[in-house]
């Protein structure tokens, strides 16, 4: 804020803030048409990397308390995107699989980010594109924000 009060419209702070609202929304339409929100695109994304693990243990490497992992669970089970199965390990668990549906939707949301990337990206060249993700990278270390954690409030 400057003397006055207000927003220093320059500031680091209020353009990452202004950019983050503004990206945000833009991404959330290009998965609109898939029927997805960037959460389900988060969570079917760190599922792929994690198939077969319970609910809980994807949960809590995303961050999650348990009862919006159930409520996540719940919507992307409703749309055919993902499915519980028992854990044989231990059966009061339950581990969580992608469907055939659940890949193919997976597949479309990456091409969405893909080429919503290019367009945040397009005045950059690579070499500045990965300079200014390892210091977004830094910045989000540094106020606890983990790389497998979703978009969004922590819970």
């Amino acid at each position: 804020m400057d003397s006055s009060g207000r927003a220093d419209a320059d500031g680091l702070a209020y353009l990452l803030v202004q950019l983050g609202f503004h990206l945000a929304t833009k991404f959330r339409e290009r998965l609109a048409p898939l029927g997805l929100e960037p959460r389900q695109f988060g969570m079917l994304t760190r599922l792929a990397a994690n198939e077969g693990q319970s609910q809980q243990a994807i949960g809590e490497l995303m961050g999650l308390n348990p009862t919006r992992m159930v409520f996540l669970v719940d919507e992307l089970e409703k749309q055919g995107l993902v499915e519980r199965k028992r854990n044989p390990a231990d059966r009061r668990s339950h581990a969580l699989y992608l469907t055939e549906a659940g890949r193919t939707r997976l597949r479309e949301a990456q091409q969405a980010g893909a080429a919503h990337e290019r367009e945040i990206g397009a005045s950059l060249t690579g070499a500045q594109r990965a300079e200014l993700a390892a210091l977004l990278r830094r910045l989000a270390d540094e106020q606890g924000i983990r790389p497998d954690s979703l978009p969004g409030p922590p819970g």
